[in-house]
């Protein structure tokens, strides 16, 4: 025994196990409750409180070489790969007759599996930062690419991917090479993603300028990309008899201060590429662009701050079944409570089912009860925010949205463009700088749009969140 604690003495002071290990991550808490999501009046609701922990590991393993990871705790079973968290009430099953395997017999919850969603390497020398690995993506405004590191995101991108990271300066580059999908290793059914990214930051006049060019190919075994209602229209092949994806993203990006108060940001996007799906007017193509623009007036002595979202996302036109027109926001990227963020409606208004975990049988007769899934889409968007600060601890904001559609989102009907308008008010206590807890209520007043054409009736949806998050 004494020569055992000996040898673990010795194997803990070794060298090849120096190092050091940083913990930091999250864990937040929401409930949500919204009346008459499907805005027909029938007062149907959606409720729910979920949960999340997320726990990011760093070591220090010796000098510049440094590997980080990430473990998402309590995660969701409807909506799988992402960090929307855990609906209270997760059952043992209903597959038996006993507590062990009957909900209604039960005496406790069904036990959680861990997700690592990050696990990559980075090596930083005079040169530049090599990085490996399971990496998170983030660019600009996060419009694209969104790596989630909010308190309260529930979507995140993460690349398994070789890069390089070179810096002159102000000015850096990254060439990036990513594999989205590897199959057979020996067959050519596999999904790359060829990345790269300039930027420049100069933090003596605030100034970002940066810009991000993304390639993926996906074979002809290996596309994936589904037809009808996404892509195409009712007679698009199946998957196992469609060519190859082509796609090709740019992205720019630009922020600044204008003196020590005001900040402009402006991220622009295009998407462009063959989806390999044919449709009866032949092969459908994506052709389509967004345009995303913050400002904040944020006075150092003064409580008000104000603020001011603006965009357009081109939508997918449905009488155009050759050509993919529609730009999807990341889903992190919110600019209200309700809108383009907790689904709504019985149709798919804004034509974003190629972004969303539970894709509708057709373009009509959406599921009714879905958590925030919801993207910004076929719209031209308004949502100016003033905020006040009663004290150090609390403060109060108002959020404003209004929107347009910009395609007709059914093929052979005229619907009005006018989506509706959204009122948002939160109260907001910060007692500590890690602790944070939201209290929201927003009221939307649906717009013509959400009629169909007169298919469908409309009524007021309200909408009630709080949540808490502890950052450490």
């Amino acid at each position: 025994m004494k020569h055992l604690f000996l040898s673990v003495i010795l194997l803990a002071s070794s060298p090849v196990f120096a190092g050091d290990l940083e913990w930091n991550g999250t864990y937040r808490i929401e409930g949500v409750k919204l009346e008459n999501a499907n805005i027909d009046g029938q007062d149907k609701n959606t409720q729910y409180i979920l949960h999340h922990l997320v726990l990011s590991p760093k070591i220090a393993a010796y000098d510049g070489l440094t590997i980080q990871g990430r473990f998402d705790i309590m995660n969701s079973g409807a909506y799988p790969n992402s960090q929307l968290g855990q609906f209270f009430g997760s059952g043992v099953g209903s597959t038996g007759s006993d507590s062990q395997t009957n909900n209604a017999l039960s005496d406790h919850q069904a036990a959680e599996m861990i997700a690592v969603n990050q696990l990559y390497l980075t090596y930083a020398h005079e040169f530049g930062v090599l990085t490996v690995g399971r990496a998170p993506l983030q660019f600009g405004l996060g419009m694209s690419y969104n790596a989630g590191n909010g308190a309260f995101d529930h979507w995140f991108d993460n690349r398994d991917l070789v890069a390089y990271k070179f810096s002159t300066g102000n000015l850096t580059f990254t060439p990036a090479v990513g594999k989205v999908v590897e199959n057979d290793i020996g067959f050519s059914d596999d999904i790359d993603d060829y990345m790269f990214t300039m930027m420049y930051e100069n933090p003596e006049t605030d100034l970002k300028l940066g810009v991000m060019y993304r390639s993926r190919y996906a074979g002809r075994h290996g596309n994936d990309v589904p037809g009808a209602p996404v892509f195409g229209d009712g007679t698009s092949v199946s998957p196992q008899g469609q060519s190859a994806f082509k796609g090709e993203y740019w992205n720019l990006f630009f922020s600044r201060y204008v003196g020590s108060d005001f900040k402009i940001g402006v991220e622009i996007a295009s998407q462009k590429g063959k989806t390999g799906v044919t449709s009866t007017a032949g092969e459908v193509e994506i052709d389509s662009y967004g345009v995303a623009v913050e400002m904040d007036w944020a006075p150092k002595v003064a409580d008000w701050n104000f603020g001011l979202k603006a965009g357009i996302a081109t939508g997918d036109d449905a009488n155009t079944p050759n050509t993919y027109e529609g730009f999807q926001f990341d889903r992190n990227y919110d600019v209200a409570f309700l809108l383009f963020n907790h689904p709504m409606g019985q149709y798919d208004v804004f034509r974003s089912a190629a972004n969303q975990n539970t894709t509708p049988a057709t373009i009509l007769g959406l599921p009714a009860s879905r958590a925030d899934e919801a993207t910004i889409s076929n719209v031209m968007y308004f949502a100016p925010s003033v905020k006040y600060k009663w004290s150090d601890k609390f403060d109060t904001q108002l959020g404003l949205t209004y929107a347009q559609l910009n395609s007709d989102p059914i093929a052979g009907t005229s619907v009005d463009k006018a989506v509706g308008f959204e009122v948002d008010i939160s109260l907001n206590y910060r007692p500590y700088d890690n602790v944070q807890w939201v209290n929201r209520v927003g009221i939307f007043s649906p717009g013509a749009a959400f009629e169909g054409g007169g298919q469908f009736k409309t009524d007021t949806v309200y909408g009630l969140e709080t949540k808490a998050a502890i950052t450490f």
